[in-house]
């Protein structure tokens, strides 16, 4: 089983985003209790941002133990909440456009996006994909 993994770059900004978010909502949160506002509840917005921010952490979470592709008896798995799977017996061939990498078979069309992907990984999976004989 190979995984080819998400470059750290986006999994660092998935934490960061959701460390940011539930900062955010804390210091509302605690503002709510020295400021008073008719208008608005600060602990309203606060928690709204604590909500927001939880989900980032899933995502992050999800994405770190995952990765994004899994390469497993000759399928190769896109890791999204719902899996999406090309069996590479089946691609008749590979067309590289736009920084993406289109695995084209008769019925299907598999896009990988080689700008979330690590370096390292990226050669990886090319370097697989020529040993199945895909051009």
């Amino acid at each position: 089983m190979t995984k080819i993994r998400y470059s750290k770059e986006r999994l660092r900004s998935n934490l960061r985003m959701g460390i940011f978010f539930v900062t955010i909502g804390i210091i509302f949160v605690l503002l709510s209790f020295i400021i008073k506002w008719k208008e608005i509840s600060l602990a309203s917005i606060g928690i709204g941002q604590i909500l927001a921010g939880i989900p980032m952490f899933m995502i992050y979470y999800f994405e770190n133990k995952k990765q994004y592709l899994t390469l497993k008896n000759g399928e190769l798995i896109k890791n999204t909440l719902f899996p999406k799977k090309i069996k590479l017996k089946e691609v008749k061939f590979i067309r590289e456009f736009a920084g993406d990498l289109k695995l084209i078979t008769e019925k299907t069309e598999f896009v990988i996006d080689t700008q979330i992907v690590e370096t390292n990984s990226l050669m990886e999976l090319k370097s697989l994909l020529k040993n199945y004989n895909l051009k």
